[in-house]
């Protein structure tokens, strides 16, 4: 790819970032573009193929754990894109991008964004850094099949950075998260919240946070987004799955759905899955519906399927 066309498809993609962000998952105030000095020039000049001074920040976001009780929880975002597919071996070049990203987390731990940002926090007791590598594809197919398998057997175990954590998320896992929160924010007008499970290290919420405006950053690895939206004063609930559908993976949604019992009445909970299809679907559905015994809680139970598309955003300006 020439450096032209290279740096075009760089910026759309973090374009891309930067709009979900502001736009869906609850950053308004997400910010782009930072330099960051590289404070092991030598060492990370080793590993890395861009030898600069410097490190780029492609977007940085800050909040609150809703996940963890009294944790500050910093987004060090990295957005990579591609016009063309993913590489037929793509570990190559995950390893370099992984490697950019985690060089600059090493360095941001000394940095005074990080100073800035935790001398400002409230009601936190630790800080998590977690760094998020997006590698998007501008490829249809490669929104549909995820590379994210084949990327986990990548050596990186024995690379001498430290950081964290990193959350990597390929054109399929956006295509998903874009795909359900995109719908929700459409059939609601924007009244929509994402939910928050019990962790076990959230002990100290409340009701009332139990769910809220911001997308933690676990989320980007989970394969299911619980969602709550209201339309017409109607409180509705929404599982939204990455998995195909199937007679055990239906069952344990539904188990799922149940746990979640600090919600406020719903008057359905939806569950998505991307393959539903009434005609091949609805008598196995009526099948495991049947296995549970709280009929009250059966009848609000409705499946749907999710189709929109993250690459046809416009008007990114």
């Amino acid at each position: 790819m020439s450096g032209e066309k290279s740096k075009k498809s760089g910026d759309h993609g973090e374009a891309l970032i930067e709009k979900i962000f502001k736009e869906l998952l609850g950053f308004p105030s997400y910010r782009t573009n930072i330099s960051l000095n590289c404070e092991s020039q030598k060492e990370h000049a080793e590993l890395r193929t861009n030898k600069s001074t410097s490190h780029g920040i492609d977007g940085l976001i800050h909040y609150n754990s809703p996940l963890k009780s009294e944790v500050l929880e910093i987004g060090y975002i990295s957005a990579k894109h591609t016009v063309n597919k993913y590489p037929g071996s793509p570990r190559s070049k995950f390893k370099e991008h992984f490697i950019d990203l985690a060089t600059g987390l090493e360095c941001f731990h000394y940095s005074d964004e990080k100073t800035d940002i935790e001398g400002n926090a409230i009601g936190v007791k630790s800080t998590n850094v977690t760094g998020v590598l997006f590698w998007l594809s501008n490829n249809d197919e490669d929104s549909r099949n995820s590379i994210l398998e084949d990327l986990s057997k990548s050596q990186l175990e024995s690379l001498p950075i430290n950081f964290d954590r990193i959350i990597v998320v390929d054109s399929a896992r956006l295509q998903f998260i874009y795909q359900t929160v995109s719908r929700v924010k459409l059939i609601s007008q924007g009244n929509y919240s994402f939910v928050y499970p019990s962790t076990g290290l959230n002990f100290k919420a409340n009701f009332n946070e139990n769910f809220g405006e911001i997308f933690p950053l676990d989320f980007f690895a989970y394969d299911i987004l619980p969602m709550r939206f209201t339309i017409n004063n109607e409180i509705y609930f929404l599982l939204s799955c990455r998995d195909n559908i199937d007679e055990e993976h239906l069952a344990q949604i539904i188990s799922l759905a149940k746990t979640f019992d600090k919600l406020e009445a719903t008057s359905t909970i939806f569950l998505s899955f991307k393959d539903y299809n009434s005609l091949n679907h609805d008598d196995m559905i009526k099948k495991v519906k049947g296995r549970f015994t709280d009929n009250s809680f059966i009848k609000l139970i409705k499946v749907v399927s999710h189709d929109l598309d993250f690459k046809n955003l416009s008007n990114i300006e």
